[in-house]
This record gives C-alpha cells, structure tokens and sequence, in this order.
C-alpha cells in the first residue's frame, strides 16, 4: 500500500512538471556581421510561438539580445542596422588613437529607445559578455546600467575604442567568451546555444579581410567549446562562413541564412516536444502531458 502511494504520488508530481510550458533560453554568440543571422532565428522562432525567456549575448549577440530584450522587433533591428548603423562605413569613421570607428549611433539607438539605462527595464533577463582588459578575463554583467556594458561587448578592438567603466578598461566580450551558455544553467528547461561563426575549410585568402575575419572566428572559436555541453540545442549554420565579420552591406542575405536555421530548430522542437508527448501519453495515458527533462542534443547542419 506504502509503495502503490509513493507511485502515485511520483505520478501527480510528474504530471504537474509534464503540464508546465517549457521556458527557453538562448545563448547568442558573437562574430560581427555574422550575428545578424541571430535577427533571422529569433524570427523564425517567434513565428512559431518559441519565445526566449532568458537571453545572454556576446558582442553582436550581445546588441541583439539587449535590442531584442528593449522591445525591438528582429526585422525592425535588421532596418536599423541595414539603414542606419552600418559600423564600419565611413560615416562612423573616428580616427582616433583608440578606434577607427565609433559606436555613437548605436549608443544613441539604445539610450532614445530605454526608459532608463538599468537592466531592470528590459523585458526579459539578459547577460552580457564583456572582456575586461585590465584583468585579461571575461564578465557576465545582468544588473546596473546596461547600455556601455552592451557597447563594449561588440566594441572590437584596434576598430572601437574600449569603453571605460569605473576606471576599468572593457572590449569585445568575444576575445574571452563568445558564447554564455553556462549562465543560464538552471533558469530555463531548454538552452538554444547558436554559434555564428561556422569554422569551414577554406583554400584562399587574397583580401586582407579574409585573412583578418578568418583570424579572429580560430581566435574565439576555442572559447565556446566548454560551452556548448550547456545546450540542448545547438544552432552552427555553415553558410555563415561565407560571410566576414564586417559585411554588415550583406545585412539581408545573413539574416535569411539565419531565418532558414530558425525554421529549421523550429521545426525540431515541435518534433521532439511530440516526441515527450507520445512517451508520457505511454506510460500514463495522458495526451496533455509534457516533459521537461528529456532534452538531447541537436547540430544542424553538421
């Protein structure tokens, strides 16, 4: 009798987790003009009522998050950075002794679109990677003012000047970890890690920035490694190495690279979501019910 009750107890609890929405969270990477392929998948998922509830970004996923976390729609950020932004065009050339370029426009974009610059005024919770130059390690910021900890996770260096925060020195948050997945451990059931920076075979390298972008994807590319056994999902879609990190004059063809993998993931979630349907109908015969616990890991594209 002592066992029958402890069984049907494990089943109430059971069916109260299988019943709960399941909360997803993404981990967006870093790598330039690449990470518009982020604005891709996140309208892909949206469309198919997959809605993060926890975001971490690194540098152009880092701006991506925090935009999309501000309330920006993913194609109102791709007009932005289409009509708008363009980082590395002559008219956000600064020629200082820090940067080439400056980060002004975006900053501006961010500070006109927040009621305030504090992280408590985004939609969601968002983590964002800096590196800090002083120390040679990367942060994780998610409280306080949020908008020159997002500035300087894209902030490149030799091309952006580092942005200083109380007396300390932050660049590119991709140099140290460019991608967090390991910080939204335990704050949602699913981690969706997308990985940008598609490391393919390559033979040519006439232009000085095939040889610079190619530099700089080997250079990040060892840092997400232990990051990818936090995801359940892993979004690496090779047709982003057709593209370097300053072809931001590409905007549209990126982002389509990137919706075509969001349907894609869309469509394995729906698929694996039926899958924890059927076996728990199996076992307590109950088509509602849905699990939380059975997650596998899925490269695409690989």
């Amino acid at each position: 009798m002592h066992q029958a009750n402890n069984i049907g107890n494990f089943g109430k609890k059971i069916h109260h987790v299988v019943k709960r929405k399941k909360t997803f969270g993404l981990a967006l990477s870093g790598g330039g003009a690449r990470g518009i392929a982020h604005l891709g998948i996140l309208q892909a998922l949206e469309e198919n009522g997959v809605v993060p509830s926890v975001m971490s970004g690194t540098s152009m996923g880092a701006l991506v998050a925090v935009g999309y976390a501000l309330g920006f729609k993913p194609t109102e950020m791709l007009k932005l950075i289409d009509k708008e932004v363009k980082p590395f065009s002559l008219s956000n050339a600064n020629l200082s002794r820090n940067g080439l370029f400056s980060m002004k426009r975006v900053k501006d974009i961010l500070t006109e679109k927040a009621e305030t610059d504090d992280f408590s005024v985004l939609n969601l919770p968002v983590y964002v990677t800096v590196t800090n130059m002083n120390t040679g390690k990367f942060e994780i910021h998610s409280q306080g003012k949020f908008i020159d900890y997002t500035i300087a996770s894209a902030s490149i260096p030799i091309f952006f000047k580092p942005v200083v925060i109380d007396e300390v020195y932050y660049v590119d948050g991709g140099l140290t970890k460019n991608m967090a997945a390991h910080i939204l451990e335990g704050k949602c059931d699913i981690i969706i890690g997308v990985n940008v920076n598609h490391i393919a075979v390559l033979t040519d390298f006439k232009r000085m920035k095939d040889i610079a972008s190619r530099t700089y994807h080997l250079a990040v590319d060892n840092t997400i490694r232990d990051e990818l056994d936090y995801c359940n999902y892993i979004v690496d879609p090779p047709e982003t190495h057709q593209f370097t990190p300053f072809d931001f004059n590409k905007a549209e063809e990126i982002y389509e690279v990137g919706y075509k993998e969001g349907l894609q993931l869309a469509n394995h979630l729906k698929a694996d979501e039926e899958n924890n349907r059927s076996f728990m109908s199996r076992i307590f015969g109950k088509k509602t019910m849905r699990i939380t616990s059975y997650h596998r890991i899925f490269h695409l594209n690989t």
